[in-house]
């Protein structure tokens, strides 16, 4: 625990970032408490750097954690929930595609190939559909499932098959 309290200098690069960023932040947490957090900031940084003892070093560290505490809290209130649904309706969302009837829209589906029929086939069914709007699971690389990649897992194709490409080049 230390004793230290918060130099000027601090206090006034806490004030001018807090009030040039506090837009950021602003849907969901007041500009006090944002001052607040950056007070706790302050008291953080002096914690988990105790060998820290020059000014300039203590600012620089304060510096980063303020602006780390920020970009997390907007980050953790920002993230949206990556479905494939919205990557399906821009599958289907395409101008040039126009069919004025069914009957156009038959012939269409009976001259497909294989795979857009297969593609099709797992829209039109409930429980394949539940498992095409999951949320995309990340890899232990880091890398993001592709809408693709769900269609050749779910169709037991190889994963090189381009899917996604075959049925949008088909319907354009």
């Amino acid at each position: 625990m230390t004793n230290q309290f918060m130099d000027d200098g601090a206090r006034n690069y806490l004030f001018k970032y807090v009030k040039k960023n506090h837009w950021r932040v602003a849907a969901w947490i007041d500009f006090d408490d944002l001052i607040q957090e950056g007070y706790f900031a302050y008291y953080d940084t002096l914690r988990r750097y105790p060998t820290a003892t020059e000014p300039q070093h203590i600012m620089s560290l304060f510096k980063l954690v303020l602006r780390s505490n920020i970009e997390d809290m907007v980050r953790k209130n920002t993230k949206q929930v990556d479905d494939a649904r919205s990557d399906l309706v821009e599958l289907n969302d395409n101008p040039n595609m126009v069919l004025p009837d069914f009957s156009n829209l038959h012939a269409l589906l009976i001259k497909a190939p294989k795979a857009i029929k297969h593609v099709l086939a797992l829209m039109a069914d409930d429980k394949q559909r539940e498992e095409l709007q999951k949320p995309f699971t990340r890899y232990d690389n880091g890398r993001r499932e592709t809408l693709n990649d769900r269609f050749t897992r779910l169709l037991g194709l190889d994963s090189n098959v381009d899917v996604v490409g075959e049925f949008k080049s088909y319907f354009s």
